[in-house]
């Protein structure tokens, strides 16, 4: 190792610098891990508004697969009152039908009496024809006569008496549909209204989703931004590392001239055996055991 001279206060001055440097080092990591930490804590609250916006689309989700279900049974029960619609009005034709026959028939009466006096005045001409023996031939063509025109009577109020009943039928099938559509109609509304509270429900939850990704996005920038700013800080505290280890070689460099220059002052022989091991150590020689103790012994490795 050659002699340098060594200048005390050149050791002192890079001492004081690496101590300097090794203070702002652990300023910067303090600041490093406070970064750290501020960053982590973002990262939780970024993550936990997303966990909440996923939820919170997750059950408006929901709520659209009950409304949308409910919207299915709503249009098939509109399909089955259109269906009663459509019997109605076939129904109501019939109605009308029948009506006109009725009246048309009743129009057709020549006699204001009921239907069982018709028959009952009848039967008497028939047993007056069956049991008179002594019957005049005129009297028997008024009974024919007689007994035809009661007979068509009765035929014509048998015939509006039966489309009447008709009428009576086709209206009873009529108030039972109207029933059963207004069933339908009230069983739509209740459903329109729970589909109406789904729908508000999940237009309320994508809403809630919406402002909340607009809380986590925020975050997000804001873990973006500390991250930069960890990466920078990480550059520098990598960049002090850098100068600490230069120092600390130099420092260390100067340290063992001025060890050497003691040592040779006081004529010392196993030092510089020791030297002349150190320099066949760096380059590479081996060195035997009493090389190896000198090297210890003058803490040269």
């Amino acid at each position: 190792m050659p002699t340098v001279k060594v200048d005390p206060e050149e050791i002192k001055s890079i001492k004081r610098e690496l101590e300097a440097l090794e203070k702002e080092r652990n300023e910067i990591r303090a600041k490093l891990d406070a970064l750290e930490k501020e960053l982590q804590d973002w990262v939780q609250k970024r993550d936990e508004k997303n966990k909440e916006v996923q939820q919170l689309r997750q059950k408006a989700r929901e709520y659209q697969a009950k409304r949308d279900e409910i919207n299915e049974q709503i249009k098939q029960l509109k399909k089955n009152r259109e269906e009663i619609n459509a019997q109605l009005d076939i129904l109501y034709q019939e109605i009308l039908e029948y009506r006109t026959k009725r009246d048309e028939y009743n129009q057709l009466r020549r006699l204001k009496m009921p239907a069982e006096k018709i028959q009952e005045k009848i039967e008497k001409l028939e047993w007056e024809l069956q049991t008179n023996p002594n019957i005049t031939p005129e009297r028997e063509k008024q009974i024919v006569d007689q007994i035809q025109v009661l007979a068509t009577e009765l035929e014509i109020i048998q015939q509006a008496d039966r489309f009447h009943k008709k009428l009576v039928e086709t209206r009873k099938k009529v108030n039972q549909l109207k029933k059963a559509r207004k069933a339908i109609s009230l069983e739509i509304q209740k459903l329109a209204n729970q589909s109406q509270q789904f729908h508000e429900q999940m237009i309320q939850a994508f809403n809630q989703a919406d402002e909340i990704k607009k809380e986590a996005d925020e975050y997000h920038q804001k873990v973006v931004e500390l991250r930069e700013k960890v990466r920078e800080i990480r550059e520098q505290l990598r960049e002090i590392e850098r100068k600490i280890q230069e120092y600390d070689e130099k420092h260390k460099e100067l340290i063992a001239y001025k060890l050497v220059a003691q040592m040779r002052a006081k004529k010392d022989s196993n030092f510089d055996r020791a030297v002349e091991a150190l320099e066949k150590f760096k380059r590479g020689e081996k060195l035997t055991l009493d090389e190896l103790l000198l090297l210890q012994r003058y803490n040269l490795v």
